[in-house]
């Protein structure tokens, strides 16, 4: 018998299985029409030769924030008035200095070679190169993730007709930026508050439609994981345990997703989060060990504890893997507004034993 005989050719309860990726973004968002709206106005202005608005976008993880803004940026490629606008989306965790922001500006905007310029070079080339389009719309995902804002200034001063989009989970973080950036910036506010339960069904509802056939899904099952998805409060993790639910179902060669899928996949979850204290280096280990013994204290208090148990990196490297422990849902972050430059957080560890709200 072969392996794959259960199966068969084409058997499946997947029909987009990609649909399911991280990257995906659906032509439909439930629950953000208003906040899309709000930032296709901000950027209207480019298309009718004119500057846009900047907006400051803020909210907790796994709100939208980022698929709403991509399905944006999507919707504006499809113009051929919009041709001749530059559209560029930067993530900040990811190029987090001047010179990585205008490298990746440099990169999208088809100048690739720029590892041997210096920063200001760089500078020069993308401002040079901005200039001779009809316009930029620039988005910087977790934006208050970047380390210098030198080449916001620079953005700012030099290009005239212009939309800036920034996403941030801290909603004051706009005021702690530098006066001459803050004084040029001038942003409009758009919250993306948490969804709520009947909201996160709806969102969920509606990716089954993309990504499985229908009526694979019982009513119950979807229930139950929509319910477990809004008590985590990451619209992410109810898309991940929709694949894995499908996953576990297509094993079992179930023509059906019940909820003993569900359960199995929300069983998972720890080895779907954490696969063990092996996928982190020992600094990790260390400072996330620290965060589950002190949970609720400050930033600055653990980084005490941290260095009073023998700690040697800098603060600044120790609120790099705190972020990191945030991206990954092992701990949340609430912003207090106090510390240096209101930096300061209040850090509470997720057990990934987190008890299931009865449904």
């Amino acid at each position: 018998m072969n392996s794959f005989d259960f199966l068969g050719s084409e058997q499946t309860i997947f029909s987009n299985p990609n649909a399911l990726d991280q990257d995906f973004v659906p032509k439909l968002l439930p629950h953000r029409e208003e906040q899309q709206q709000f930032l296709a106005t901000a950027i209207k202005p480019i298309i009718q030769n004119r500057s846009g608005m900047s907006v400051i976008a803020h909210g907790p993880s796994g709100v939208g924030k980022t698929a709403s803004t991509r399905r944006i940026l999507m919707d504006l490629e499809e113009l051929p008035e919009a041709d001749s606008v530059a559209k560029v989306f930067i993530n900040c965790w990811k190029a987090n200095t001047t010179y990585k922001i205008m490298s990746e500006i440099a990169n999208q905007l088809g100048f690739r070679f720029t590892h041997n310029l210096k920063t200001n070079e760089i500078i020069d080339r993308v401002i040079e190169k901005l200039e001779k389009r009809d316009g930029l719309v620039l988005v910087l995902d977790e934006a208050d993730k970047a380390d210098d804002y030198d080449f916001l200034y620079h953005i700012l001063e030099n290009i005239s007709k212009k939309t800036l989009i920034l996403l941030t989970n801290d909603n004051k973080w706009g005021s702690k930026l530098d006066f001459r950036i803050t004084s040029r910036l001038t942003p409009e506010l758009v919250e993306f508050k948490e969804y709520t339960l009947n909201e996160t069904r709806d969102i969920l509802s509606e990716r089954v439609k993309y990504a499985f056939f229908q009526g694979v899904w019982e009513e119950k099952a979807l229930g139950l994981l929509a319910h477990r998805a809004a008590e985590f409060k990451d619209i992410r993790f109810g898309i991940a345990l929709l694949k894995l639910s499908g996953e576990i179902a297509e094993a079992e060669s179930s023509k059906k997703i019940t909820v003993a899928h569900v359960e199995s996949a929300i069983n998972k979850l720890p080895a779907f989060k954490i696969k063990s204290s092996a996928d982190f280096n020992d600094t990790e280990n260390f400072v996330m060990k620290i965060c589950e013994e002190f949970s609720g204290k400050t930033t600055g208090e653990l980084y005490k504890i941290y260095s009073e148990r023998g700690g040697k990196k800098s603060e600044k490297t120790f609120k790099r893997i705190l972020d990191a422990l945030s991206k990954k849902r092992i701990i949340t972050q609430r912003p207090t507004g106090e510390g240096f430059q209101g930096r300061s957080s209040i850090i509470k560890f997720l057990s990934p034993e987190k008890k299931l709200t009865e449904y």
